[in-house]
């Protein structure tokens, strides 16, 4: 039985890409079963693609408010479902830092999707991940 098996969640529209792809519009949503990682990969350049994570499972204090410029750009209204990622960098094999400053909403009744910045100064383009590990005493 394998248990890396992806699961396809889904298609997403970004209307004006993702910053630095904005020629990128068509992406999809995978998951490995039982991973907190998830991948946005784009179906028009299938090497590009981006881990993702919702920042809620790994920063519960994590909040923020969508303005009103986003809700209108994803066709959204107060009955809308959301889905909220954070971007993941790998920086070396012992660190990974998490965007908290950008996070990618998306409207999952139309999957239209969109990178938002936000205006809250208290979240860090680099979040540190995981806690650093402790070094052994020698």
């Amino acid at each position: 039985m394998n248990t890396n098996e992806q699961v396809e969640l889904g298609k997403l529209f970004f209307e004006d890409g993702i910053p630095g792809f904005s020629h990128l519009q068509f992406f999809q949503l995978i998951q490995e079963e039982d991973n907190p990682f998830f991948l946005i990969q784009s179906t028009e350049e299938k090497d590009v693609g981006f881990w993702v994570i919702n920042p809620f499972s790994f920063f519960p204090n994590y909040q923020f408010t969508l303005p009103e410029v986003y809700k209108e750009a994803l066709h959204m209204d107060d009955g809308s479902q959301v889905a909220v990622f954070s971007i993941v960098t790998i920086r070396g094999k012992q660190e990974a830092t998490v965007n908290l400053k950008a996070p990618i909403v998306i409207n999952l009744d139309n999957r239209m999707s969109k990178q938002v910045i936000l205006q809250e100064d208290s979240y860090p383009i680099r979040q540190s991940l995981f806690a650093q590990p402790v070094a052994e005493q020698g």
